[in-house]
């Protein structure tokens, strides 16, 4: 068992909160990059759709969104990747944030027993 003192609680307490401030302004950098992403994602998609219902009139609805979706494909690799990095820094915020709180929990126990 490793025994902290309040001083070692007090640093990695300060180490986690400048990773949480740093990890929040990634999280708004990556938030911002997977709605850029949607959004070219879904006018490549419509724009190809339009065109297709435009010149493609043979063409059912469904062979349609399938074409407009291979048109699109790029732009959705991206989103869906972007979309990933987003979800992964939201869990390391979490991921912070409940070590925080241990750290808080632990710092309240040692300053209580001395």
């Amino acid at each position: 068992m490793r025994h902290l003192t309040q001083g070692q609680i007090e640093d990695e307490i300060l180490n986690v909160s400048d990773a949480l401030e740093a990890g929040t302004e990634q999280f708004a950098d990556v938030a911002d990059l997977a709605a850029t992403c949607e959004a070219d994602y879904k006018l490549s998609y419509a724009r190809a759709f339009v065109a297709l219902a435009s010149t493609q009139s043979k063409l059912t609805a469904p062979e349609k969104q399938a074409r407009a979706e291979l048109h699109a494909a790029a732009e959705l690799r991206a989103w869906k990747i972007a979309e990933a990095r987003r979800m992964s820094s939201k869990e390391s915020l979490l991921s912070l944030r409940a070590r925080l709180d241990a750290l808080r929990t632990v710092s309240a126990n040692i300053r209580s027993q001395t």
